[in-house]
């Protein structure tokens, strides 16, 4: 499969889009080629791994200082892509295509790409960026779905069948199996085949979990209300207020009371704008602050559980592992410099 799109995953793509000279370190890892780009106060790191014909994993992070542009063109493109965005945020644009696709932290997008295009991609300054991508060739793709690919949204099929040409998307909120398999993905400790194994059986089931996902959002699309802008406007709002007290969070009627909604819309509204239920947004959050929390090794583990509203810590170490894969004493030693 020959992709010419920028994959930000090889030094050209940045040295040229940024058209300044840099600091470029290969990747010492033989196995994850890729390399370690510096500019001024911005650092950019990536690597791929190509699991099978056909299947590429991509991880990128980086902490930016200044805001860049990246563009490409491609004569004969075609690939399925998963992007799951961790941490900042892109904004990417295709010359064919219906909108601009927005990926902010927390999100992840399936696109079908194919034929001649042109795209574009704006990160902005200040941010700490962390995507992890799938590439996957079509034929891959129908042949791993099987029966099922009819499950897919009917604009991607129509690009990967040939049907249409440019990019189509669909997007939704990270679930949280989704983001505990993206955990072990990125702290995998195995090295050599066996790394190789467990990469590809883990990208695997984040195929599986995703389509999982959209298909779910399908099939229910018929039978949810609508919700108005100043809905999910609430929606969003009440999210925000969930999110800022770990230790003392509000209750559903309470949290419906301050955004002026139902407890039934406010339930249904959370499930239909963020993927998952209000506990579920809550837990998802406590965990993620968990993270930075134990990489910035100035609390301890119990400290960290109590920051995040356990008072328990052998449930939170529970809760933990259950979505990152490892216990949070293991998931703070590894990250040790």
């Amino acid at each position: 499969m020959k992709l010419l799109l920028p994959t930000y995953t090889h030094a050209l793509d940045i040295t040229t889009s940024l058209g300044e000279e840099i600091d470029i370190v290969p990747q010492a890892e033989p196995e994850l080629p890729g390399f370690t780009a510096r500019l001024e106060n911005s650092c950019w790191r990536s690597y791929s791994s190509s699991l099978r014909a056909g299947l590429t994993l991509n991880v990128i992070e980086a902490s930016l200082d200044k805001a860049f542009h990246l563009a490409a063109e491609a004569q004969d493109c075609s690939v399925l892509r998963f992007t799951f965005c961790l941490s900042g945020s892109l904004q990417v644009t295709f010359d064919r295509a219906p909108e601009t696709l927005l990926l902010r932290s927390g999100q992840t997008c399936l696109s079908a790409l194919s034929g001649a295009l042109s795209l574009s991609s704006d990160f902005a300054a200040q941010q700490r960026l962390l995507l992890v991508r799938i590439d996957v060739d079509p034929l891959l793709f129908r042949f791993l779905l099987g029966a099922y690919f009819d499950a897919v949204h009917p604009d991607i099929v129509g690009v990967l069948t040939g049907c249409l040409q440019g990019s189509r998307w669909q997007s939704s909120q990270i679930s949280p199996a989704a983001r505990s398999v993206l955990s072990q993905i990125l702290n995998c400790a195995y090295q050599g085949a066996i790394k190789q194994l467990f990469l590809e059986g883990k990208v695997l089931e984040l195929i599986a979990l995703q389509m999982s996902q959209f298909a779910e959002t399908a099939q229910a699309a018929p039978h949810t209300r609508f919700l108005k802008p100043d809905d999910i406007d609430r929606i969003h709002n009440a999210q925000r207020i969930l999110t800022s007290d770990l230790i003392e969070p509000p209750s559903i009627a309470d949290l419906a009371r301050q955004v002026s909604l139902n407890d039934f819309k406010l339930k249904q509204g959370f499930r239909q704008v963020f993927g998952t239920t209000v506990f579920g947004m809550l837990h998802q959050h406590r965990m993620e602050h968990a993270q930075v929390l134990l990489r910035s090794q100035q609390l301890t583990v119990s400290q960290v559980a109590q920051t995040v509203g356990y008072s328990n810590h052998s449930q939170f170490s529970a809760a933990f592992k259950k979505m990152f894969g490892m216990t949070p004493k293991l998931f703070q030693q590894s990250h040790i410099c």
